[in-house]
């Protein structure tokens, strides 16, 4: 019953749970919509442990991870870039020190028929590799499919901007919903101004901020002044806002393994791959993301060989400096037909602790279950730098 509770409180906050209050404007996501939206990360992570008596050595153990992430969307087509990849050093019983390595990558790219519609053919590539394989397995997925996504981290950009002027007395009520929505696209035009206006381009970006509200009539004193610039630069530079998305797809395509992991190993038969994503932010404080992913080899056996993967996760920011996570991973698979399938349930939650600038702490607890057999706990820490 782990997995299904877990899923019922995931649906119940992201469907239930009150907005964060905005009664003022009533601004929300669907609000927002631009042409053109692009966004990345790249993060490096690491943890060590040591422990000895003297001259010697008990535990040495270590990892390191790097997470990037690129995202583009406009109306004719939208592709997306991910890479996962962790490094690990273990001291073993007899004393050596070893190190393995694991890594998932792979773009993917949806091009619309209609530049205005939402039905679009797609091209994924996914990659996968470890120090076991003599060389990386890397799958191709062609495909057709229906939806849209649509980032919306300016708007909430906005909103804490807004939130910050009125607590330092720089604007005098809030802001209406429309002068929200064209401050997020001003935000949203940051590489525009950069490529125009080269190290400097913050002046013309920031008087460009301002001239919008001001346009509203809500300013004290006609601009921003110093008090508000140092505002706004702290929610652009310096806290982090999480990445907000709105919207969802859904996909079905053939799955092609073009590579195995090594010369000897005969490629997979071609299968049926099919995914629907769903995300949305609940208020301004939480992001709420789900989806569901199924394969079955086209064969005698299809149907009865499969992989079912489902996806919950939850993040609410309780404060400016402080993120909760939780989300709920349940995978069942079956290898070959008449037998039982195997069940794997996941349960990961924790704090994401932002330090200073780009570093934070990461905090996390995973219980994991495989059917029919007893469960397993642990609790992990990390240090993570945001490179971008």
């Amino acid at each position: 019953m782990m997995n299904t509770r877990t899923v019922l409180i995931l649906l119940t906050i992201a469907f239930i749970a009150p907005s964060q209050p905005r009664a003022e404007t009533m601004v929300s996501p669907d609000d927002y919509d631009v042409p053109v939206s692009t966004a990345q990360q790249l993060r490096l992570g690491g943890t060590y442990s040591y422990s000895g008596s003297g001259s010697n050595t008990g535990t040495s153990d270590g990892s390191a991870s790097l997470v990037y992430q690129r995202y583009y969307n406009s109306l004719p087509y939208a592709w997306d870039l991910n890479f996962n990849g962790v490094g690990l050093t273990r001291r073993t019983a007899d004393g050596t020190q070893e190190g393995s390595y694991s890594f998932v990558a792979g773009p993917g790219i949806r091009k619309y028929f209609n530049p205005e519609g939402d039905f679009f053919y797609s091209g994924e590539l996914r990659a996968t590799g470890n120090s076991d394989f003599d060389r990386p397995t890397i799958d191709v997925t062609p495909g057709v499919g229906y939806g849209r996504f649509i980032r919306v981290t300016p708007l909430a950009q906005a909103v804490r901007i807004e939130e910050f002027l009125l607590s330092e007395g720089v604007l005098k009520g809030p802001l209406p919903k429309e002068t929200l929505v064209a401050l997020a696209q001003v935000i949203e035009r940051q590489g525009e101004f950069e490529t125009q206006f080269g190290d400097r381009y913050k002046i013309r970006w920031f008087k460009a901020m301002e001239e919008v509200i001001a346009e509203s009539g809500m300013f004290v004193d006609g601009g921003f002044g110093a008090v508000g610039s140092l505002r706004v630069d702290e929610v652009l530079f310096q806290e982090h806002v999480n990445e907000r998305f709105i919207g969802w797809d859904a996909r079905a395509g053939v799955r092609f393994e073009a590579v195995t992991k090594d010369s000897d190993t005969p490629r997979q038969d071609p299968g049926l791959s099919m995914r629907i994503r769903y995300s949305r932010p609940v208020g301004w404080k939480s992001q709420f993301d789900i989806s569901a992913q199924y394969t079955s080899p086209f064969t005698g056996d299809f149907g009865d060989i499969f992989t079912l993967s489902l996806s919950l996760n939850y993040l609410y920011e309780v404060t400016n400096r402080v993120d909760f996570t939780l989300s709920n991973i349940i995978t069942a698979s079956r290898s070959e037909p008449n037998v039982d399938a195997i069940l794997v349930g996941q349960v990961r939650s924790g704090f994401i602790f932002f330090i200073e600038n780009q570093i934070n702490l990461n905090v996390t607890g995973n219980i994991a279950k495989t059917r029919g057999e007893d469960p397993t706990q642990s609790v992990n820490m990390a240090i993570e730098y945001r490179l971008r």
